[in-house]
């Protein structure tokens, strides 16, 4: 026993355990935390055909979109539910993607001034005239011209918009609640500074996490709560805030001032700076990992600087053009980073290269975690068997060959032997609660001669109006239908 104890203090003298050969913390590999799966979508910086392939390999697409997409220059929001993806071009054009069906929507070709989405489907944008608009996949457009300059839009899960302009001295925030064009709770902050310096501060530096919208203006950070819009937070800095970063929690805000080397932290919930962060350089934008693991600053130059949110300390100083897209975190938390035509993904802790994709450049870049990819369980597309013989709505609907004979009278049942519908399957193409909103959509559809009929069902009380074509025989027919409409549509086994 002596013996085998002794050998073992030895071993771990000597460090000669499995340990020994694998690599240090700060070497080692970054894994992907658990959860849906990390997607990165790519497609050509001059425009194309968007691509999707499961981090990391890169080198597998999973998807394709059936269109080509314009230029991009940045992308505004994603719903996991429906699959938008929502998307500004380089021309200021609002853009939306069906990633369940691969459609590419350009809104009308209008330019904007400002774009927020909070799952993709619904787009809110300021337009050029100074009127807000609101543009959605079923086409039910709503404009409203608001009660002054609107600067800044912060779209809600909920439908509603807070919006923030400037008045004289003075932040003003409202909301409002498509399809009124009323303004319904409103809120403002005396921040002591011109109303062009505050509006040009509400451009560039709102932002909105969890159920707080922020932004900075002149010395001042101001917080609202999207519930009730009540003030949450309203901290003088001292000096010109300069950008304005959140963790994905939205308990602290990384603050730079402008021509400072640091950083402020705010805490939301001790409401003051509680600590800076020093940086080897002045910052002029912030980027927030979407985990909440790094932070990037942009210096001068192509400097950008990499801080660790886990010790509030500055890891190192990596070389990358600043895009709409890049540097972009990734879901193990590399750094993709652009060097001349490539792009190089670097070691999130020791910012060593990990690897390069040659011509990466020429691409946009974005990351998503959406298990929307994943091949469907083909009993998914099924539709359910019933052991009654027909859909509740009509015997019109029913296939000729389940029709009772005019004289069924004489012919003999059998109550225990189940009966067989056959599959049938039906477009839709929205549901409202508005029943003109509806009857417009409707007429706007024809195909093959037909147009979509109107049904309705109640939910919580509330008519729902749902436009439909069909039914027909098999998903392949629905679906056909459902492309030549043009318009954005999903397919369901039955009849409404």
């Amino acid at each position: 026993m002596r013996t085998l104890i002794a050998s073992a203090l030895v071993l771990l003298a000597c460090g000669c355990g499995d340990g020994s050969s694998r690599p240090s913390g700060a070497d080692a590999p970054p894994s992907i935390p658990g959860g849906p799966d990390p997607i990165v979508l790519r497609v050509a910086r001059t425009g194309g055909v968007l691509t999707a392939a499961r981090y990391p390999a890169l080198d597998s697409t999973l998807w394709r979109s059936a269109a080509r997409l314009p230029a991009l220059g940045h992308i505004v929001g994603f719903g996991a539910d429906d699959g938008y993806l929502a998307a500004v071009d380089t021309s200021g054009a609002p853009v939306r993607v069906d990633l369940r069906l691969g459609t590419v929507s350009p809104v009308r070709g209008d330019t904007v001034r400002t774009v927020s989405s909070a799952d993709g489907g619904s787009i809110f944008g300021l337009m050029a005239n100074g009127e807000i608009a609101r543009f959605t996949p079923s086409g039910s457009d709503w404009r409203m011209t608001p009660p002054l300059p609107a600067q800044a839009l912060y779209a809600q899960a909920d439908g509603s918009l807070i919006v923030a302009g400037a008045r004289n001295d003075r932040v003003v925030v409202w909301r409002v609640r498509p399809p009124q064009r009323t303004v319904s709770d409103s809120l403002s902050f005396a921040v002591g500074s011109t109303e062009a310096a505050i509006a040009q501060a509400l451009q560039r530096t709102a932002g909105s996490v969890g159920d707080r919208v922020f932004a900075g203006a002149g010395d001042r950070v101001l917080a609202v709560r999207v519930r009730d819009l009540g003030q949450a937070l309203d901290v003088d800095i001292g000096d010109p805030v300069q950008a304005i970063a959140a963790t994905p929690s939205g308990d602290r805000l990384f603050v730079a001032v402008a021509g400072e080397a640091e950083l402020r932290v705010v805490d939301r919930f001790q409401e003051g700076v509680t600590g800076t962060i020093d940086l080897p350089g002045a910052v002029r934008a912030l980027r927030m990992d979407p985990l909440g693991r790094v932070l990037l600053a942009r210096g001068n130059g192509d400097s950008v600087f990499v801080v660790s949110l886990a010790s509030d300390d500055v890891i190192g100083v990596v070389r990358s053009e600043w895009r709409g897209d890049l540097p972009l975190v990734l879901p193990d938390a590399a750094i993709a980073i652009t060097r001349g035509a490539d792009v190089v993904f670097a070691h999130p802790r020791t910012l060593k290269d990990m690897q390069v994709v040659a011509g990466g450049a020429r691409s946009f870049w974005h990351t998503l975690r959406w298990n929307g990819f994943r091949p469907r369980a083909a009993g998914l597309d099924q539709p359910v068997q019933f052991r009654t013989s027909a859909p509740r709505d009509s015997a019109d609907l029913l296939p000729d060959s389940l029709r009772a004979p005019a004289d069924s009278a004489a012919m003999p049942t059998d109550s225990t032997s189940p009966v067989t519908v056959a599959a049938q399957y039906t477009v839709s193409f929205a549901a409202s609660l508005d029943e003109a909103q509806a009857r417009a959509l409707a007429a706007r559809i024809r195909v093959d001669g037909q147009t979509p009929r109107i049904t309705t069902s109640e939910r919580e009380g509330k008519t729902l109006y749902r436009v439909v074509l069909g039914p027909f025989p098999t998903r392949a027919d629905a679906d056909r239908v459902g492309k030549a409409s043009g318009q954005s549509y999903w397919v369901f086994g039955g009849v409404p």
